[in-house]
């Protein structure tokens, strides 16, 4: 159950912008077996913004596609729906907090930068691994930390006092969050990741992705954004707003089977596609909102 504060925090997002209910409408067809990629092209369609978005990221450098992809349907045929939904869920939470506090911005820039580097380890994890949803993967290391966000915008003064406290005593914010307040940020994630009917595998790695092996049905994708936010930290890829590595749950490591040996090939990977992963952001924010 929420605590008192995290009930206040909550009431405070009363305001908080949804989700297009596009990015809704595609997750409905991709549930519904009988959708076609020409329909779910329809709908994407009939939203100029989205549509530009797409195209704009299907052509970037993130996937290096040897043609250029000029309709949505090309897109939808190459990627697959999954694949689709996940990229327009992607930018469509960059809206989300796009010019909120921007007294604050360096910070939360640095968070994403985090974020974004936790996705793409996650992916090459993934990969590594062959799990069979690389794209879901993606989704949960990106929002791993969206809790972080919505106290850095909603409830400022807990993050300062936490942030501070993980910077004097030199502690995991995770640990400052859990002397100081009432709540921590993979609570605050998953009520948000709740509040947007987001998938529950994403729900529950945000909120297991330090503790992998309670996770239960998703043990090993909170294993893998465990392991992904341990390689992101070691490799300096934004802030997760402390400067501590996480000590590695040995659950996790047993669970994804990876050989002490790839471990150098696996980082050297990720800080190859975290420069790819720039271009795709960068394409993301390029087309407006509205």
């Amino acid at each position: 159950m929420p605590t008192p504060k995290l009930k206040a925090i909550i009431r405070r997002i009363d305001d908080l912008p949804t989700l297009p209910r596009t990015v809704f409408r595609i997750s409905e067809m991709i549930n519904n077996p009988r959708s076609s990629a020409r329909d779910l092209a329809q709908v994407i369609t009939d939203d100029q913004v989205l549509t530009a978005r797409l195209l704009r990221l299907v052509n970037s450098s993130f996937y290096g596609f040897p043609q250029r992809i000029t309709t949505v349907t090309a897109a939808i045929v190459l990627l697959g729906f999954e694949s689709i939904r996940n990229l327009l869920l992607t930018t469509s939470v960059f809206d989300v907090f796009a010019g909120r506090h921007n007294d604050r911005q360096k910070a939360r820039e640095n968070l994403w930068d985090h974020s974004l580097g936790c996705a793409v380890a996650a992916r090459v994890i993934g990969k590594h691994i062959r799990h069979e949803k690389i794209e879901e993967l993606f989704v949960c290391a990106l929002l791993h930390d969206i809790g972080k966000i919505v106290a850095m915008v909603y409830a400022p003064e807990d993050y300062d006092r936490a942030t501070r406290k993980a910077e004097q005593e030199n502690m995991l914010l995770r640990d400052a969050e859990a002397d100081l307040l009432e709540y921590t940020h993979t609570e605050t994630g998953r009520m948000l990741a709740e509040r947007w009917n987001l998938p529950a595998m994403v729900a529950d790695v945000i909120y297991y992705h330090h503790t992998p092996e309670q996770a239960g049905g998703f043990a090993k994708e909170a294993a893998i954004v465990h392991l992904a936010d341990i390689f992101c930290r070691a490799l300096q890829l934004g802030s997760g707003g402390d400067n501590r590595i996480p000590g590695l749950n040995s659950a996790a490591w047993d669970l994804l089977s990876i050989r002490k040996a790839d471990i150098e090939t696996i980082l050297t990977e990720i800080e190859s596609a975290y420069g790819d992963i720039c271009t795709f952001t960068d394409a993301a924010i390029a087309t407006p909102s509205s």
